[in-house]
């Protein structure tokens, strides 16, 4: 027997044992409660942001106001939007056995992927929209303002960045473990 086809049969002993080996089941359970905290994080964002923007809007009713609340509330939906689409099917495995639980954690990882894609293009969006409106409606030229948006930008890319090394790497491990990078 050689050395490939050996590992293949232990790799399939293993992916198939009823019991999932520990550091798997805790993985996949600390990313299960990473989606519960971005979902409650997500609401908290809706009603705080989406809420005091509604209020403003209700306070102050000028065009302006309502043009801030309508992009703001659009930035939420797409958010969500892209939230419930893209966690679809990530809540649990399909069954109780070790490739369940490496399909499932891959498949969150390539969420999380495409979160930090669909993130930074977001991102982008509100800070033209924000910059805009700021720039046209609220307050007088600072160049302060453009200062700390260009160093929050830069930290927030730098962090994406960082993320997605670190789920790439993840995800090119997972592979390694289910024989589909083999």
């Amino acid at each position: 027997m050689s050395m490939d086809t050996e590992l293949e049969t232990w790799r399939r002993e293993w992916q198939s044992e009823a019991t999932v080996p520990a550091d798997l089941r805790r993985r996949v359970e600390r990313q299960s409660r990473s989606l519960k905290i971005g979902i409650a994080g997500d609401i908290l964002v809706t009603v705080v942001i989406g809420g005091a923007v509604l209020a403003l809007a209700a306070r102050v009713p000028r065009p302006e106001m309502r043009l801030l609340a309508a992009a703001t509330w659009s930035f939420i939906a797409a958010a969500w939007a892209f939230r419930l689409a893209v966690t679809r099917g990530l809540w649990s495995p399909t069954a109780i056995d070790t490739a369940a639980f490496v399909d499932l954690a891959a498949r969150r990882c390539r969420a999380q992927l495409k979160a930090t894609a669909f993130g930074a293009g977001l991102f982008v969006c509100e800070l033209a929209f924000s910059l805009g409106w700021i720039y046209r409606y609220a307050a007088p030229r600072s160049p302060l303002l453009v200062w700390l948006c260009g160093a929050l930008s830069l930290a927030f890319f730098a962090f994406l960045a960082w993320y997605r090394r670190k789920k790439r790497a993840e995800l090119a491990w997972l592979m390694g473990l289910s024989g589909a990078g083999s």
